[in-house]
């Protein structure tokens, strides 16, 4: 397990979820694997400036691979949810492809989210990533009129979905919603990550996406902890191709976790010419170790990098589609 993960303070709660005593990686090697591995991408709303072709060919080589969808981040530098609702049109424009929306509860207040879930509906979204957002530098809660919890944005979801319904014919949208499986360095215990995915459960999350992670162990425990804990939706593993040293710290920093010394060690050791590819030789590594053990998928974050993308996926085996037209 990451030894660096975030230390919980000793406040704990009673919980249905149950502590692993051992973790013996030969079982899940024996784990049964999907015969179709699940496949899905985060990008991000291009800036203002952005080239046009470069946008074009990262929508063609995701298209290749035939995904299960696409999320679609917010980003200052395209005015946040704006740039999201029109990176989402342009993407239902061009492609076939299902796509997902983040939406956090620091957005805006209800009523503002009440109108960006329409306006993302109008775009073509049919699924939205429910989170609660980070807290700005310095702020200690939400503010007054906006939603406190991730599982406020799910009910908010759901009611705006229930008078609409029959704009959806016979479907719905699909919720999805964050999990954790280092920890979330707000918690206080793994027992209260487990809860909060139970009671995302409970009000009608569909699946989860995890956050960043570096160890296949921490998210195998973390698997098997949910399952025994009663979680059922899918828990799909996010991962982050380990591009830099730079890459790496930073993105740590941004989660709030240690990167392992190990990582850090091995690029540095690789070299400016040679991290890049040791880098996604790791994150191949990491990705193949969670296939293998029955996991069934993956979410891959491309930081709009079709290049790196496609040299990760070959490095697992997956290719495109041949059924896709070019």
């Amino acid at each position: 397990m990451n030894a660096n993960a975030p230390q919980y303070s000793a406040k704990r709660r009673f919980s249905a979820s149950a502590p692993l005593d051992t973790f013996d990686p030969e079982e899940w090697r024996q784990a049964p694997v999907p015969e179709r591995t699940s496949l899905s991408f985060e990008v991000m709303p291009p800036r203002h400036d952005a080239d046009e072709a470069k946008i074009d060919e990262l929508l063609d080589t995701l298209q290749s691979y035939n995904p299960d969808y696409i999320s679609v981040t917010s980003s200052r530098n395209s005015g946040w949810l704006e740039g999201t609702a029109k990176f989402i049109a342009k993407i239902s424009a061009q492609t076939r492809i299902p796509t997902v929306a983040h939406l956090a509860c620091t957005a805006g207040t209800r009523e503002e989210l009440i109108g960006w879930i329409n306006r993302l509906m109008d775009s073509g979204v049919r699924g939205l990533l429910a989170l609660r957002g980070d807290l700005a530098e310095g702020q200690t809660g939400m503010p007054e009129g906006y939603l406190k919890h991730a599982t406020d944005l799910i009910n908010l979801i759901q009611e705006i979905e229930e008078e609409q319904v029959a704009r959806f014919g016979a479907g719905r949208l699909a919720i999805g919603v964050a999990a954790y499986p280092s920890g979330h360095e707000e918690s206080t215990s793994r027992d209260e990550d487990i809860d909060v995915l139970l009671a995302k459960q409970r009000l009608g999350a569909d699946f989860a996406i995890t956050q960043l992670f570096f160890d296949a162990e921490d998210y195998l425990r973390f698997l098997e902890r949910a399952r025994l804990a009663g979680v059922r939706i899918p828990l799909i593993p996010g991962i982050m191709p380990m591009t830099s040293v730079a890459r790496l710290r930073r993105m740590g920093q941004l989660s709030g976790l240690t990167v392992p010394d190990r990582l850090i060690s091995r690029l540095e050791a690789a070299g400016p010419e040679s991290e890049y590819q040791t880098g996604l030789d790791l994150t191949a590594e990491l990705a193949q170790t969670i296939l293998d053990a029955g996991a069934g998928g993956m979410h891959v974050y491309t930081f709009n990098r079709p290049d790196t993308t496609t040299e990760l996926l070959d490095r697992i085996g997956i290719t495109p589609d041949p059924r896709v037209r070019e």
